[in-house]
């Protein structure tokens, strides 16, 4: 479960975050809105990479901690950029980050597989196009097997073969009592297997639920 309760970003004058309360339970929850309506900045408060102006996250009443080593070790985080080494190729990026998290080189090889990577495994990531960029990313993210996973806009630039790879690599992380949010423009694609969803518009959460409760729309 995380727990958002008066969520504030603000940069200067712009405030990117105002006022966002909500209670996030496991499963899958959809985050959509506008470009500019505040999800990357949500999902990066989450992962505990920004700090808010004022309010507090909680998971599983946990206070988010940016200094907290455990609990961002349970934290998959996929954000626009790859966060990949550019001169590593995309076996040697997975194998460095699973010798970081504790993850044995199985996990590795299952990642390259469920992401559709074998093609590009010996690639460097610099030399990726944007779409592989994409699903290399979302393996990182994956790789620890993580209790709450976040991933924005992870259906940029890729196919409709691509995209169900990701959808299925997600369908297969997810487990009791683990979260996920996604931020994307694709409401289609996630509202096929998510839980639940969240619409943000200029910073404000302005409709949250759950799909079979409420009939949630995006």
């Amino acid at each position: 479960m995380i727990t958002i309760e008066g969520l504030r970003v603000a940069y200067g004058r712009t405030i990117a975050l105002d006022s966002v309360t909500a209670d996030i339970a496991p499963g899958v929850s959809g985050l959509f809105g506008p470009n500019g309506s505040g999800k990357s900045t949500l999902l990066r408060v989450l992962a505990g990479l920004l700090r808010p102006s004022t309010g507090t996250i909680r998971i599983a009443g946990e206070v988010v901690d940016m200094k907290s080593e455990q609990l961002r070790g349970r934290i998959g985080y996929a954000g626009h950029r790859s966060g990949l080494y550019g001169r590593l190729t995309v076996m040697e990026n997975l194998e460095l980050f699973a010798r970081l998290y504790g993850t044995g080189r199985g996990r590795v090889r299952d990642m390259i597989d469920q992401l559709d990577l074998r093609d590009r495994a010996r690639t460097p990531a610099v030399e990726l196009s944007a779409g592989y960029q994409r699903r290399a990313a979302v393996a990182r993210a994956l790789l620890h097997d993580p209790d709450l996973l976040l991933l924005d806009e992870p259906y940029a630039n890729l196919d409709d073969e691509a995209a169900e790879a990701v959808s299925q690599a997600v369908m297969t992380w997810r487990r009791a009592g683990a979260v996920a949010v996604i931020a994307t423009h694709g409401a289609k694609k996630v509202k096929r297997y998510a839980d639940s969803g969240l619409i943000l518009q200029r910073g404000r959460l302005i409709r949250h639920g759950t799909y079979e409760a409420s009939g949630f729309t995006p």
